[in-house]
């Protein structure tokens, strides 16, 4: 127990320092940018669209990490509340690649979907899905090298017990996890050594938020990687069965 309370401790104090860092880079572009605009440093227009756009870069960057860092708490303290309902998972992959085209975009990173047509309906939270599906992207993108391409597939599958269930794979051809890595990825704050060398920043909170995520929905996170070729995690969720989805669309009307 003493090991482990040591354990965590360090990796708090890792997650802070993680954490300081990444707010102290961005703020500093954010500051430097707008102070030479304000004094007259820059006033071309294209050198203005210039300021704009790294100003815009780096305050995504800030509000995704305030982000990830208000929902650890929240789930931390259990205040999160889901709305379970019938929801296609073709929604859901444009509402992600929507919201991330931006910050793939920047990265050059081409993302490629192979969506199996007349999918079931899953049962689940949207906004907190599209979420966890959101977590598993940007991982693929921050992890994803040189050529951060990424393929996400959706199709059926069957789970334990041999229940239908929806798959969907977000798979990058990155650095990869190493076998010994793989236990210890959902854990938060956790921050391997070889990504630490590498100096690829983050705060080891997306993976833990995606997990519980998924296992709050009845569903989980499974992932198959090789150091060198790349990873694919993959999303599995409940199908919902006849009969279920007009209790489910009761249920919505009734919180509305």
């Amino acid at each position: 127990k003493m090991l482990s309370a040591l354990k965590l401790a360090k990796m708090q104090m890792d997650f802070v320092a993680s954490v300081s860092h990444e707010l102290r880079t961005p703020l500093a572009v954010i500051c430097a940018s707008a102070q030479n605009i304000a004094d007259g440093v820059v006033d071309e227009k294209e050198k203005l669209a210039k300021y704009g756009t790294v100003i815009g870069h780096h305050s995504r960057q800030l509000t995704e990490l305030v982000n990830q860092i208000l929902q650890f708490a929240s789930t931390h303290e259990g205040r999160n509340r889901y709305v379970m309902r019938s929801m296609q998972v073709s929604a859901m992959i444009e509402w992600v690649l929507t919201n991330t085209r931006e910050l793939t975009a920047e990265a050059g990173c081409v993302v490629e979907k192979q969506i199996e047509p007349e999918l079931p309906a899953m049962i689940g939270d949207f906004s907190a899905v599209c979420q966890c599906l959101q977590n598993l992207v940007l991982n693929a993108v921050k992890y994803g090298g040189s050529h951060p391409n990424i393929t996400i597939r959706a199709y059926r599958g069957r789970g334990d017990g041999h229940a239908e269930e929806v798959r969907i794979s977000v798979e990058d051809h990155g650095i990869g996890i190493d076998a010994s890595e793989i236990q210890h990825i959902f854990e938060p704050f956790y921050r391997s050594p070889v990504v630490t060398a590498a100096q690829i920043h983050g705060t080891g909170l997306g993976l833990p938020l995606a997990k519980g995520i998924a296992e709050a929905m009845g569903g989980r996170i499974t992932v198959v990687s090789k150091v060198g070729v790349g990873s694919r995690f993959t999303l599995h969720l409940p199908v919902v069965q006849a009969g279920e989805i007009e209790k489910l669309e009761v249920h919505r009307v009734a919180q509305l």
